[in-house]
């Protein structure tokens, strides 16, 4: 099938090779979560109310600080379970919040705050 009338496809037909697995979902693994899902909904609803902050009130740098701190000790409470609640906008606002016009302390502070994520999602 080409895009012109008249000039042939030069495209391959297929290589034989079948998808590869996804390597992750964005489900939650409900063996983690079954242990104690009341644990495990204290611990969303806190990273769940550290991002509110950020849609919120974020003005100036400090602001900023304020909400990874917030953010940090949100995910630093998940009492030994392997995720973490609402993980693309998590990541999502750590990537905004590295954002070159914003001073190194906010760079810092989200560094931290990934490094937690990390031996978080290191433990799976």
């Amino acid at each position: 099938m080409s895009l012109e009338p008249g000039r042939p496809d030069n495209s391959p037909l297929s290589s034989g090779r079948s998808s590869p697995a996804p390597r992750w979902t964005n489900e939650y693994d409900d063996s983690l979560i079954q242990r104690d899902p009341r644990s495990f909904k204290k611990y969303a609803a806190g990273v769940e109310r550290a991002l509110a902050l950020f849609e919120n009130t974020l003005q100036e740098w400090a602001d900023y600080i304020s909400f990874l701190g917030r953010l940090h000790k949100a995910i630093q409470a998940n009492h030994g379970i392997a995720v973490i609640p609402s993980k693309s906008i998590v990541s999502k606002r750590l990537a905004q919040c590295l954002n070159s016009r914003l001073p190194s302390g906010v760079h810092q502070k989200s560094l931290e705050v990934y490094s937690s994520v990390f031996s978080i999602i290191g433990k799976v």
